[in-house]
Order: structure tokens, then C-alpha cells, then sequence
């Protein structure tokens, strides 16, 4: 189940960026003030006796360019300070290049880590993972240069270097239930889900009761058709936490696998009242409208789903059975050929991921 986590993805990637080593900031200090060349004395300035003519006044030079950053600072802290302050005062492209300056000059990771945080604001996460990148070489085995990395990794996308670096930080720190938790979200991102659930298990054992994690364990446990698995870890989570559409859809998931058909419609068009394009909603109320023979309805709103997620395998082969319910073999045919399309990109996801973390399992979505 690649792709279920539209909506609750997001949350967790805005999660990552607020939550992240490279999101915290320390008030900088004031800045230093530029030392003042003291005014010539009036006593010590002889008068002239007589005045000459006037020569002509030779034309003033041009002013020079203004430095984008300030002479460099006699050592690695105050040159972070500067930077530091220069980025608080609104003077983005300065505090970059003094942080970049210091990173060089010094070999420094505390301002390649405090560079790669002002990437991750602004967005720019290939810049990002760059600079953590080269963070990484000089201090390979940091928890919060490989925290860092990895999730920036996630909120980029790149799920397989972000679960080498997450498996490492299970290693290095066993007891950091955020660890084991985002390991499992990259886990379910690339459709390993046999091993995504013994991640967001352990997370689970080691701080309980969070609504993100019950709701990703849930999701993981549909995904390997274990509703009745599911279907309490989604209850408890939506205790926690009532408004999450994505743990109504998940919920409704549930209760379709385990034949609560009016159940499972009524909690999808809770969570489609709310966001009529959410995947995993659309894709549930297909499969209740193709229980109940509406099949052109059920068509519509499998459409919407591959619409919101392109790369969710389940949609298009859904889909095919719904065409050929209609009667129209050829375009039925044609998503066969599609979910086969979907189904392999993500079995080769799951292997390079295996191939990278040494894990094994038997992931994957099922039709």
C-alpha cells in the first residue's frame, strides 16, 4: 500500500522540518559592532599659514561593491554568530555565505548542519542533502547529522538513503521511539510493509499512545489485508487524535475488509466531506459501490484516486474490474497493463531498499 498517506504524509514531513535537529534555532547574541577609527585630533592639526589656489579636484573614486559578508572572523563561533545573526535580521544570502565560508575554513559540521537547516526552510532539500552530505564525511557516525539526513530524505522523497540512515540511528540510539517511527513511514512509503510494521511496532512499545503512529501501524496492518489487526490500532488513534481524515479512511478501510459495508461508507464519505480528492477515501468507496453493482460509480471514484496518487498499484487493477463490469474489455485490459506497470516499480523499490538496508520481508500490496 505505497501510497495511501497523502494527506498524512504531509503532516509528518511538516513534522520532520519542525521537529528536526536542523530546526532548532538559539537566539543569536547582538552583533558585534564594527570597531570605529577614531577622528583626528583638532589640536594636532597644524594651520596653514597661506592658502594656496585651488588645484583642480580630481574625481572621487567609485564606491566599492558592497561585501556580501563581512571580513572573516577570528574563529568558528563568532564567524556562526555572525551568520547566525545575519539570518535573523532577514539577510538570508549573507548568513548563506559566511555559514559556507565556515564550513570550508574550519571543516566545521556545526555550520554545515546550520546551513543545511536554512536549505530545508526554504525548501531546497537537493541543496540540503548536499550539505549534509558533506556533513556526513567528516562526521559519519553523528546522530544529528544522520537525523538530519534522514529526514530531509523523507520530506525529499528519497525513501531508500533516508531508511539506511534511519537504520543506523536504530542502532546507534535503540531507545528513540522517533527513529523506529520514521523508519517504518519510509518503510510503507516504499511498500515493504512486513517490515514497516515491526518498525512502527517498536516505536509503539517504546512511547505508546501516539495518534501517528497507531494511525501508520494501522495502515500498515490493511495494507497486508490483517483489518482485524488494524481496526483497534485506528480506534485508539482517532481517540487521540478525532480530526485525522486520513485515520477515518484508514478506519473505513477496515471495516470494509471485514465486510462492515455501511460502516465502511459512511466513514469514507466522513473523510470525503472534508476532502473529496483524498485517496485512500475514494478508493474504499469504490470498493463498497463495486459490492454494491454500482459499477459506473465505483469507475469514478477509482479514477479519483489514481488521480490523487498515480503510482497506488491497488487503484488500477480496481479500476480494470470495474471496466470489466461495464462491459469495456479494452480499457479494462489497459489498466491491467498499468497496475502491472505500478506493481513493478514498486517491487523494484522494495528490492533496492532490501538491497540497501539488509532487510527482508514479504512486503508489497496486494490487489
Amino acid at each position: 500500500m505505497r501510497r495511501h498517506l497523502t494527506a498524512w504524509l504531509a503532516v509528518v514531513v511538516a513534522a520532520l522540518v519542525a521537529l528536526s535537529p536542523l530546526a532548532a534555532q538559539t537566539t543569536p547574541p547582538a552583533a558585534p559592532r564594527a570597531p570605529q577609527t577614531a577622528a583626528p585630533s583638532k589640536a594636532a592639526t597644524p594651520k596653514p599659514a597661506a592658502r594656496p589656489a585651488p588645484a583642480p579636484r580630481a574625481q572621487a573614486p567609485a564606491a566599492a561593491p558592497q561585501r556580501l559578508s563581512p571580513p572573516p572572523a577570528p574563529d568558528r563561533d563568532s564567524a556562526l554568530t555572525l551568520a547566525r545573526t545575519a539570518l535573523a535580521e532577514g539577510r538570508a544570502e549573507q548568513g548563506i555565505a559566511i555559514l559556507r565560508d565556515t564550513a570550508q575554513r574550519y571543516s566545521s559540521v556545526l555550520a554545515l548542519l546550520e546551513l543545511a537547516r536554512v536549505h530545508t526552510r526554504q525548501r531546497d532539500f537537493p541543496a540540503a542533502l548536499d550539505t549534509l552530505k558533506r556533513a556526513q564525511s567528516l562526521a559519519p557516525n553523528a546522530e544529528d547529522v544522520l537525523s538530519g539526513f534522514a529526514q530531509v530524505s523523507l520530506a525529499a522523497g528519497a525513501y531508500t538513503p533516508g531508511a539506511v540512515a534511519l537504520q543506523n540511528l536504530t542502532r546507534l540510539c535503540p531507545t528513540v521511539a522517533q527513529y523506529h517511527y520514521l523508519l517504518g513511514v519510509a518503510l510503507m512509503q516504499v511498500g515493504d510493509m512486513v517490515a514497516a510494521v515491526e518498525s512502527l511496532t517498536e516505536a509503539d512499545r517504546l512511547e505508546p499512545n501516539k495518534a501517528l503512529t497507531l494511525i501508520a501501524l494501522g495502515l500498515a496492518y490493511n495494507s497486508r489485508k490483517m483489518f482485524a489487526e488494524a481496526k483497534p490500532l485506528l480506534l485508539r488513534g482517532l481517540e487521540l487524535e478525532p480530526d485525522s481524515i486520513d485515520g477515518v479512511a484508514a478506519l473505513a478501510e477496515s471495516e470494509e475488509g471485514l465486510g462492515e459495508l455501511d460502516q465502511a461508507g459512511r466513514l469514507a464519505q466522513r473523510a470525503l466531506a472534508r476532502d473529496p480528492r483524498h485517496a485512500n477515501a475514494n478508493l474504499v468507496m469504490g470498493l463498497v459501490l463495486m459490492q454494491r453493482q454500482q459499477f459506473d460509480a465505483a469507475r469514478g471514484a477509482f479514477e479519483k484516486t489514481i488521480a490523487a496518487q498515480p503510482n497506488l498499484p491497488k487503484a488500477y487493477y480496481q479500476l480494470s474490474l470495474a471496466y470489466a463490469r461495464l462491459g469495456d474489455e479494452a480499457n479494462a485490459q489497459k489498466q491491467v497493463v498499468l497496475y502491472r506497470e505500478a506493481q513493478k516499480r514498486m517491487e523494484d523499490r522494495v528490492n533496492e531498499m532490501r538491497a540497501e538496508t539488509g532487510m527482508s520481508g514479504q512486503g508489497g500490496m496486494g490487489k
